[in-house]
């Protein structure tokens, strides 16, 4: 019910910001070209019907009478304070350069307030997986680059070349359940396509760009104000989670810690001679850390199970299009097996690897192994 009181006052308050954003930093972000209408709330059947207000009753005293203007002033000032007030129930947590959102209520209730968020902000849900606890919104453009590029003046053959350069952002929103079971915690990934010059204008080429923390990070700031939390508290939390981090990077580099740097990833190999990554991480940390790695790495998660350590992976079938130079380990080999990421606990360490459904590895899981390697050691 608390977090369906907080879906309600954030779409009044959503609709009178309107889709176009400035953040603090002067980064405007504008997805609403792909805005959708959100269905009308319904009451789920399960819940009675609301009391009546009874906001406009005369107050009465103790006894039944009609209380004293001094009393109702009183009262009404304690109304007023409670109006909008801080949620001490969400708040951001970081670890390296990996933030996340801890809120407290189940996965089941703030998985409808996300989905409403993305297409509040005019962004539509590509693709939603709750068993895996994964939402990729569809690819989008941001209209006030292409509205800040058409009032600059510039000319038609330079405004070709903006436009030959424009670029697609992507977001994709995974739920992890806390540890007491009560909480959920939120990561945001962003994903990146530019279009590279191409002499055929009539055949663009989409290339993949970085991920933009920085709009990961904007993305959890608005997330948190979602759930109630006012602007400024939203704001200073991000702030704080940088300062921190800038302190652990700083201490990172410091030649007590450079012998064994925390986090940092290595590429080996095991017993049987099969690629694994080393994690130097307990497995709380490490199983974020992949996490966020198949994400980046634009792998779909189908299933998971954090107990025994294992993501399972959708099957990567052949696509014709030009999505498929993003995704490398699309080949002529037969790529519509299953495949799984294996999180073993090793105490302080932790050993990644990929096999498929029979338990092998191959070139394809190699590839694979070797991206997440890389989007590990870059959330450092």
């Amino acid at each position: 019910m608390k977090v369906l009181q907080i879906w309600i006052s954030s779409v009044v308050l959503v609709s009178l910001v309107g889709c176009s954003t400035l953040n603090e930093d002067g980064k405007r972000i504008d997805y609403g070209a792909a805005a959708v209408k959100v269905p009308s709330l319904e009451l789920p059947p399960d819940l009675t019907a609301p009391a009546g207000d009874d906001r406009y009753k005369i107050p009465q005293g103790d006894t039944g009478s009609v209380a004293t203007y001094s009393a109702y002033s009183k009262a009404d000032n304690q109304n007023r304070t409670g109006i909008l007030p801080d949620v001490p129930g969400v708040h951001i947590e970081r670890n390296n350069a990996e933030r996340w959102l801890v809120v407290n209520e189940k996965a089941e209730d703030v998985w409808p307030v996300v989905k409403a968020f993305w297409q509040d902000l005019g962004l539509t849900i590509g693709s939603e997986d709750k068993a895996a606890g994964v939402m990729e919104t569809a690819w989008a453009e941001n209209r006030a680059k292409n509205a800040k590029a058409k009032s600059s003046g510039l000319s038609n053959q330079e405004l070709n070349s903006a436009y030959e350069t424009s670029q697609r952002d992507q977001y994709i929103t995974r739920l992890e359940r806390g540890k007491d079971g009560a909480s959920t915690d939120i990561y945001i990934t962003h994903r990146g396509l530019m279009q590279a010059p191409s002499s055929t204008k009539s055949n663009p080429q989409w290339v993949a760009r970085p991920g933009d923390p920085e709009l990961e990070a904007i993305m959890l700031q608005r997330l948190m104000v979602r759930f109630g939390a006012n602007e400024s508290r939203a704001s200073k939390e991000v702030a704080a989670t940088d300062s921190v981090a800038t302190a652990g990077a700083v201490a990172a580099v410091s030649p007590a810690t450079v012998a064994e740097p925390a986090g940092m990833a290595s590429l080996q190999e095991n017993s049987a001679g099969n690629s694994i990554i080393v994690v130097n991480d307990p497995f709380d940390r490490s199983w974020r850390k992949v996490g966020l790695a198949i994400d980046s790495a634009r792998l779909k998660v189908e299933d998971k199970d954090r107990e025994k350590g294992i993501y399972y992976l959708s099957p990567v079938k052949l696509e014709r299009g030009w999505l498929d130079t993003l995704e490398f380990w699309k080949s002529s080999e037969d790529t519509s097996r299953h495949y799984r990421v294996i999180v073993k606990d090793g105490g302080k360490s932790c050993e990644v690897s990929i096999v498929d459904q029979n338990g092998a590895s191959n070139k394809i899981s190699k590839q694979m192994l070797e991206a997440l390697y890389k989007n590990i050691n870059q959330q450092q």
